[in-house]
């Protein structure tokens, strides 16, 4: 950047895009005098209370987009919650949480929750939490779980695109031990649940997230067996 720019004078269309301005003149007089205000106060603030006011809009644009589509994502989600045995609730703050982490994902709010954007949302939110779930179990249970597939396409790529990522990252992070015969399999890692979705949203883009998300229904879960008490040896 030039080292004079803030002293040098714009040129028209230098920095706004140009459909943005063509849109702010289709506004209303009221309108454009308030986008006018806002953006002056804006920029007579430091950027630490600049940064401070766009994550206060976007929570609360969050939250809005959260309270439209509780009912939906309630509705698809908790029968996906109860075949994965999953203990979430699904209100108004946790919906704000997911939608947070796919605009993290994303980049991009929607302008409203639309069929597509709600079933994207939905896959989004099943695929982060079943992620969640093959970083908490211990390698044997990773194993058993991409064992129970029906088919080898599907095993293949439940492993080499979700769990064996998972595996290289838990071993980087010295989250799991080692069990008394040297290897990994039998003991479960140690991460919280802002540390999951750190590693998560950094393993994992967002359209690998939402093939999980799309592809849980066919995938088979049993708990009694993926979770049996196993010894090593």
């Amino acid at each position: 950047m030039n080292q004079d720019f803030p002293n040098q004078q714009l040129d028209r269309f230098g920095v706004i895009p140009y459909t943005f301005l063509e849109d702010f003149r289709s506004k209303d007089p009221s309108t454009r005098r308030y986008l006018l205000n806002s953006m002056t106060l804006f920029a007579s603030i430091s950027p630490e209370q600049q940064h401070q006011i766009l994550n206060d809009l976007i929570q609360s644009e969050l939250l809005n987009l959260a309270e439209q589509s509780k009912k939906y994502l309630q509705e698809r989600i908790t029968a996906a919650f109860n075949k994965f045995c999953i203990g979430k609730i699904l209100g108004e703050k946790e919906i704000a949480e997911y939608c947070y982490n796919y605009y993290l994902s994303s980049g991009i709010i929607p302008d409203e929750m639309t069929a597509e954007s709600l079933n994207k949302l939905g896959d989004f939110i099943l695929g982060l939490e079943l992620l969640k779930c093959i970083f908490l179990m211990s390698f044997v249970e990773q194993q058993r779980f991409f064992e129970l597939q029906g088919n080898y396409s599907s095993q293949a790529v439940l492993f080499y695109r979700y769990i064996r990522p998972i595996r290289s990252k838990l071993i980087k992070e010295k989250v799991v031990n080692r069990d008394i015969i040297g290897n990994y399999y039998y003991s479960r890692p140690w991460v919280n649940e802002r540390e999951l979705v750190d590693y998560i949203l950094e393993l994992f883009n967002l359209e690998s997230i939402l093939y999980l998300g799309q592809t849980a229904k066919k995938l088979t879960f049993e708990k009694e067996y993926i979770y049996k008490s196993h010894e090593p040896g």
